[in-house]
């Protein structure tokens, strides 16, 4: 399948406002995006993600190197305007998201500022909040939302613009677990309609989900791979200051203690079934 997103030898810096230095957010990055894929980019709090997203997005241009979106440079000004309509960005926290004070309002308002006509916007709408589960919910004040809510309206601000990719920076980072799962099966499904998926993100179960995994340090790219490919490599995580998803970890501690766990295993579920086949071969 083809690229949807390139990223060659991406450099981005900025200028420290305090001194003057400059910094390298991003060094030398390289990866790629597969059109309908689900990407995840992990690292530890300043290693370059949220840099990366708004690169993609054309929030941001490369001090080097280069971003194409759809085969679009996103560093010439004339395709600034087409990069954005095709790759909308959910941020962390919801609220500075929200702009109106009822929930349809909110999500009809990317669409309104495209110039999209109003019985088109109305089924947008409607398509949008039925998409992260929000519609019975399009006539309340986005404040007497709850945490997770409010994400899934921000989300659907986002659909009814009906990019080609959204980037998610880490939507899920100031939700309590309920939230989280719900906002994750809401990308899960987004993804599964056709529309590319960049999910950044520093927990480890759910980049689990994704079909790759970018891992930064520092700026600089350290792995990249399929989930299990990154998470068999998890003592070089755990060295760059990452965890690794609880099913891995309590692989880990199993393997410790001389109980031969296949290497594959991922997933919750995943060990679950290993250990309840474990017990069932021992009471035969």
């Amino acid at each position: 399948m083809a690229d949807f997103i390139r990223v060659e030898n991406l450099t981005f810096e900025y200028v420290k406002s305090e001194d003057g230095t400059r910094v390298k957010a991003l060094e030398n990055v390289s990866l790629n995006v597969e059109k309908g894929s689900f990407a995840a980019v992990i690292g530890q709090n300043g290693s370059g993600k949220s840099t990366l997203a708004k690169n993609i997005n054309g929030l941001l241009v490369p001090s080097e190197g280069k971003v194409y979106v759809d085969g679009m440079d996103t560093s010439l000004k004339e395709n600034l305007w087409e990069v954005r309509k095709k790759v909308a960005m959910v941020f962390q926290n919801p609220d500075n998201q929200i702009v109106s004070s009822v929930v349809e309002d909110d999500v009809a308002f990317g669409p309104e500022n495209l110039g999209v006509e109003p019985l088109e916007i109305r089924r947008r709408v409607d398509e949008a909040l039925k998409a992260v589960e929000m519609y019975d919910h399009r006539k309340k004040a986005p404040h007497l939302l709850s945490g997770g809510q409010k994400q899934r309206v921000a989300i659907a601000g986002a659909v009814a613009m009906e990019p080609e990719c959204i980037v998610f920076d880490e939507p899920t980072a100031m939700l309590d677990p309920r939230g989280r799962r719900e906002v994750m099966s809401i990308i899960k499904k987004l993804n599964q309609k056709g529309i590319t998926t960049v999910l950044i993100t520093h927990f480890m179960e759910e980049a689990a989900e994704a079909d790759r995994i970018t891992v930064l340090d520092q700026g600089r790219k350290k792995l990249e791979g399929t989930p299990r490919e990154i998470f068999q490599s998890a003592g070089r995580l755990l060295e760059i200051g990452l965890d690794v998803p609880p099913a891995v970890r309590l692989s880990m501690l199993l393997k410790e203690r001389d109980i031969k766990i296949p290497a594959e295993i991922l997933t919750e579920r995943e060990i679950v079934d290993f250990l309840k086949s474990l017990r069932e071969g021992q009471c035969q």
